[in-house]
């Protein structure tokens, strides 16, 4: 038995991943000046504005160093502000500035037709068949056990 790339279910996730990340933030930067994953932690903060960069890390698959860059990112923007949390010198709090608020109002619709247009050539059926299909694989592979190089 031969391994080929092209069968790892890990290269053509990835292959997708990257494609789509590229191609919406082609569509995303010339107007709004972000990337597809700074509008991703924009909307995660827009709908929990007690999120913290652990959670949102968590919810993008990113260590907390890449998303804290990015977060840095967006306070240059103007698009994040952060404010302390009382009785905790270590804790602040992120949240979106209007300028964020206004882009996002703007980004969302260009996200929906985004995705609608990936999904045009599958049915309803497919997409649920596929999403359940990943959530098997991420659930398998957050619970695969590896040691020394082999998987148990």
């Amino acid at each position: 038995m031969s391994y080929m790339l092209k069968d790892s279910i890990g290269y053509r996730i990835n292959l997708v991943a990257t494609t789509l990340k590229t191609n919406f933030t082609k569509l995303l930067r010339p107007s709004f000046g972000i990337a597809a994953e700074q509008f991703a932690t924009l909307k995660i903060i827009s709908e929990d504005n007690e999120v913290t960069q652990t959670q949102i890390a968590e919810l993008l698959g990113k260590d907390k160093t890449t998303v804290g860059r990015s977060i840095d990112s967006l306070l240059k923007k103007g698009l994040l502000a952060r404010e302390d949390i009382e009785n905790d010198r270590r804790a602040n709090r992120i949240f979106l500035t209007p300028k964020a608020e206004n882009i996002l109002g703007s980004a969302i619709p260009l996200a929906q037709k985004f995705n609608e247009t990936v999904k045009s050539r599958l049915s309803k059926e497919e997409i649920e068949t596929f999403f359940r299909v990943l959530d098997t694989i991420l659930e398998e592979s957050k619970n695969m056990k590896i040691k020394k190089g082999d998987i148990k």
